[in-house]
């Protein structure tokens, strides 16, 4: 199998006492084991989950480009489902953009490997975990908005500024789907397919 590898570390001092490297070396040790090649590294150095990845996005759109135009990665390894992700709800979104493009991934520390049937089972928990999570946070915010009505509150959500050339482009020509494209602009899927129908795109 051909794949990328990811390394992150979220301070200074963890890149300097060589907890990067040592994911490195899992990740190359892991894939010379398994006979995977090993097509790029990418890291990111002294970033939190919560701020921003250059190198994992980086990544994620060279995935999402790939994609569409040839089939040469075919899997994701890290060493651990922290790495990957911010929450189980990001750690499934970023996992579905992957599945999205017929790419597995492989957690090592975490025996998780979505091209086995264990690893597709685990998979989909951790999916039916997101979407509890998703439709928690959803009643909460509409029990707000409720009690906002009663208060007499007016309410309003503005429109949040997007590229929607760019959004057109890796739908039409990339061939990109809307929940993938939603990744990338850190968006609800929905939220692209409006766009689109705004444009007149059809949507396929």
């Amino acid at each position: 199998m051909k794949v990328y590898g990811y390394a992150r570390v979220s301070t200074e001092e963890q890149v300097k006492s060589g907890s990067l490297n040592q994911q490195i070396d899992k990740i190359n040790d892991y894939c010379d084991r398994t006979d995977h090649q090993l097509l790029q590294l990418f890291t990111d150095a002294g970033v939190s989950a919560i701020k921003e990845r250059p190198e994992f996005e980086k990544m994620m759109e060279t995935i999402s480009e790939d994609g569409s135009s040839n089939e040469d990665v075919e899997g994701i390894v890290v060493t651990k489902l922290d790495r990957f992700g911010r929450s189980v709800k990001d750690l499934v979104v970023n996992m579905e953009t992957l599945q999205d493009q017929e790419i597995d991934f492989i957690s090592i520390g975490d025996s998780l490997d979505t091209s086995t049937p264990n690893g597709k089972l685990l998979f989909h928990v951790l999916s039916a975990f997101a979407e509890f999570e998703r439709e928690i946070i959803s009643e909460r915010m509409q029990a707000g908005r409720d009690r906002a009505r009663a208060q007499g509150k007016e309410l309003h959500r503005p429109k949040k500024e997007l590229d929607e050339e760019r959004i057109k482009e890796l739908y039409t020509k990339k061939g990109l789907s809307a929940r993938a494209i939603a990744k990338l602009m850190d968006v609800s899927p929905p939220t692209i397919l409006s766009r689109l129908r705004e444009m007149g795109v059809e949507i396929m």
